[in-house]
């Protein structure tokens, strides 16, 4: 993806002239002019495939489809129960997994990772400075993406011996600094798995998936393979994702690991859009009670800007806030997910109207942090919606 402003500018260029065609018509789901409006968007994002559910006053209302969830073979269109993986949106999923884990006093985000995992784990340039669970959620726990965690990606590591390298701590004090962290997120996992003897996949459906009544997963094997969107770089042109190679050599998550599995958390999850925003109106205050008031205010309470400031952008505890009037007249939450081509987005309102909005790959120009796909669908969907 194009990180810094240089090559954001110069990717926002080439977009439009050396990008995938979209090869699709119009978008449909909604009324014509609704359609009309996603299809503009979707498309001016050279959007591959796409379900875009809208939700309005804390309900599930338009859902829309256009293009394809796979270009192999034969295409295969997007429908509505085509399942996405969501990339880091997973994060804002282990949030109110931890949240309601909260709310049934089971944990607290005050504690110390080292009390989870039974063993000592502190920043090495900060010696005696606690991490705790809401800086792992919030992004200020100085643990960063070392060199090591990337070759973990191939070569798998404990997750004992990643946080006993000075590479995967930043020189800043914990709970300081802004930094996303794939592994600090992804370890939330593993510290889950520690505490309750579980797998993380089995706790997310016993504490929070099943009581929603949400189909999702972080376990692909679980899914029928027609069912699942592959995802395309649009520039340079090229595969991403292939739900049929992943599933070759996913095993099942049946058991803990709490070494392990540090990759499910921070973005392995899969779901259809309409799931996702069932998730979003959660975070909306759709359950009350399920989640409590002021964990819900954590997650939504902004504690650190986005370092990038073309468009006004914090985090929260497992959700960004986007406040910037040349977006919209109003303050938004959500999260982003970007990975293998797919750019995927689920924001909302103070009033519970919104969308999650998941692709099979689209251009990756950014605002900011913000990702143009879905700074097109704010204005499409969003914009005079009180």
């Amino acid at each position: 993806m194009p990180v810094g402003k240089l090559k954001n500018t110069l990717y926002g260029l080439a977009l439009p002239v050396a990008g995938r065609r979209c090869g699709w018509q119009q978008a449909q789901g909604g009324s014509d002019a609704a359609n009309r409006a996603v299809t503009k968007a979707l498309k001016q994002n050279h959007v591959v495939g796409a379900c875009v559910q809208r939700f309005e006053k804390g309900r599930l209302t338009d859902c829309f489809t256009a293009g394809y969830a796979s270009l192999a073979g034969e295409k295969r269109p997007v429908a509505a129960d085509t399942v996405f993986r969501t990339a880091s949106i997973a994060k804002m999923a282990t949030a109110l997994l931890v949240f309601r884990l909260q709310s049934i006093d089971k944990l607290d985000v005050r504690e110390d990772v080292s009390d989870f995992l039974g063993e000592k784990i502190e920043n090495p340039h900060d010696p005696g400075a606690p991490i705790t669970l809401g800086m792992l959620l919030n992004h200020t726990s100085s643990i960063v993406d070392s060199p090591a965690y990337y070759h973990s990606f191939t070569e798998p590591a404990d997750l004992t011996v990643l946080l006993h390298d000075p590479s995967s701590f930043s020189p800043e004090p914990p709970g300081m600094t802004f930094r996303y962290s794939n592994l600090a997120a992804g370890m939330i996992g593993c510290l889950l798995e520690k505490r309750f003897g579980m797998c993380f996949e089995t706790l997310m459906q016993k504490e929070l998936f099943s009581p929603l009544g949400i189909q999702a997963t972080f376990d692909i094997t679980t899914l029928p393979p027609e069912k699942i969107a592959d995802s395309y770089r649009v520039l340079p042109s090229e595969a991403g994702f292939s739900a049929q190679k992943r599933l070759e050599t996913a095993a099942p998550l049946k058991e803990p690991d709490p070494q392990r599995h540090y990759l499910l958390a921070s973005g392995n999850l899969f779901l259809t859009a309409e799931m996702l925003a069932k998730l979003a109106l959660v975070c909306c205050g759709s359950h009350p009670g399920f989640i409590d008031d002021r964990c819900l205010k954590l997650m939504r309470t902004p504690t650190t800007d986005w370092p990038q400031q073309d468009v006004r952008m914090r985090h929260g505890m497992g959700l960004l806030s986007l406040d910037d009037r040349q977006v919209l007249d109003r303050p938004l939450w959500g999260h982003q997910g970007f990975a293998y081509g797919a750019v995927n987005g689920v924001f909302f309102d103070g009033n519970g109207n919104g969308f999650a909005a998941l692709n099979s790959g689209a251009g990756e120009k950014r605002y900011g942090h913000l990702a143009a796909v879905n700074r097109s669908l704010i204005t499409a969907l969003l914009a005079g919606k009180e």
